[in-house]
């Protein structure tokens, strides 16, 4: 895996999702919560889809935020930034969800 960098990516545009494998693992989605003072988004993904997902750390942990129209932001669980990394991966690959 490659390091995650806040370079990464360019406004408007980023990576594209790849569909849910059959099976793949879901993740515990919650209700966001009122965004930290010290919050920073490091990748996302294109906002040409309907559904954009923003990797974020705040206060040492990094957590995914799924947008959604007409829906309420939800995100992940935090996580260490090694176990966040991880997820994102799995996410862009379709192999969680």
């Amino acid at each position: 895996m490659t390091p995650l960098k806040p370079t990464d990516g360019a406004a408007g545009h980023g990576f594209h999702v790849m569909e849910p494998d059959p099976g793949c693992a879901p993740i515990d989605w919650q209700p966001a919560t009122q965004a930290e003072d010290r919050r920073r988004v490091l990748r996302w993904t294109c906002e040409c889809r309907p559904v954009v997902y923003y990797l974020i750390t705040a206060g040492g942990r990094g957590y995914i935020e799924r947008t959604d129209p007409g829906h309420t932001a939800v995100q992940s669980p935090r996580l260490r930034y090694a176990q966040i990394a991880d997820l994102w991966e799995q996410l862009l690959l379709g192999r969680a969800r």
